[in-house]
């Protein structure tokens, strides 16, 4: 596992070896230590299965190439990819409070995000 990771911790735009999948956690996890321009991630990965809101609050979600229970998701802040982290594709992975009762409610946010809307992410 460790020489898995020294190697995604390796991956440079461009380097041979590296499947579609293999970028995004190399990205995901090297943007934990650097912020990398939206842009050139999107340059990178090519385009998100969906996105919310856009390059100064936002997010990205991709979809690995094999049946998988997660999805990684990039948080978009002014202009660069601040965090990575995975989300539960088939079960609620948000909660919301409803204002008027307080009463907590699970949904999966997914379902409320979109096509990826490039023009909110230049």
């Amino acid at each position: 596992m460790k020489d898995e990771q020294e190697r995604l911790m390796a991956w440079t735009p461009g380097a041979p070896g590296f499947s579609r999948d293999d970028m995004i956690v190399a990205v995901g996890l090297q943007c934990r230590k650097k912020r990398f321009p939206v842009k050139d991630v999107l340059q990178w990965l090519g385009p998100p299965e969906k996105s919310l809101g856009n390059a100064s609050a936002g997010n990205l979600v991709y979809f690995y190439s094999y049946d998988f229970w997660g999805a990684p998701m990039f948080d978009v802040s002014d202009g660069k990819v601040i965090h990575f982290g995975v989300v539960n594709i088939h079960e609620p992975n948000s909660k919301r409070v409803d204002p008027d009762t307080g009463k907590e409610s699970l949904f999966n946010i997914l379902d409320e995000m979109e096509s990826f809307n490039e023009a909110a992410f230049k």
